[in-house]
């Protein structure tokens, strides 16, 4: 192979490895608050007072900060909440732990979109896992899997693969290089 080719294979092959690292530590999931209020609508709402669920459903919109949430059905659970009193008439007196969605989940935040067959969204550990066919977008880029977690305090996701045709679990992805930008330079340093 000339070595222009294998500059050109090498390079690609470079930016392939960085492509999903850079795509996860500058997405749209960082830096969300967890602590903000979350809103949330519904076609109908269902509330199991002795197990502490709420449960959402039909064209299901929970909107926390910057990100929202949309499912067929969300299910929240939530635990005592001696200072929720004043809420005791709905039956919701805690504070939300954790979202369960499933049916058409996508959630967004600052641009950035991940879709799934379902999602869960542990709070206090401000970490979202999403199952089934999974894919993420991020401007131009896309990546496919079974499996995605998102850290949204670091914003770091982490994907699982799904199988190809050998049965092997394969994670697939497609990044658009940048156009028209000036190569990099080293800034010069005073002698």
């Amino acid at each position: 192979m000339p070595s222009k080719k294998k500059s050109l294979c090498l390079g690609l092959a470079l930016a392939l490895m960085v492509a999903p690292a850079a795509m996860a530590a500058q997405n749209g999931f960082s830096n969300h608050d967890a602590k903000d209020p979350i809103q949330f609508s519904a076609d109908r709402l269902e509330v199991k007072k002795e197990g502490q669920v709420a449960s959402f459903i039909g064209k299901v919109e929970a909107v926390q900060g910057d990100m929202t949430l949309l499912g067929d059905e969300v299910r929240v659970y939530y635990q005592d909440n001696p200072a929720g009193a004043g809420q005791a008439k709905s039956g919701l007196t805690g504070s939300v732990t954790r979202l369960d969605s499933r049916g058409n989940v996508r959630i967004t935040s600052r641009g950035d979109t991940a879709e799934g067959d379902w999602a869960v969204y542990d709070i206090g550990r401000q970490l979202v896992t999403m199952g089934g066919r999974v894919v993420l977008r991020q401007g131009d880029s896309v990546v496919r899997g079974s499996r995605l977690e998102i850290n949204l305090d670091s914003g770091k996701a982490r994907f699982q693969g799904l199988p190809d045709l050998a049965g092997e679990q394969r994670v697939r992805g497609e990044f658009t290089p940048a156009t028209g930008n000036k190569p990099a330079t080293t800034p010069k340093q005073d002698r």
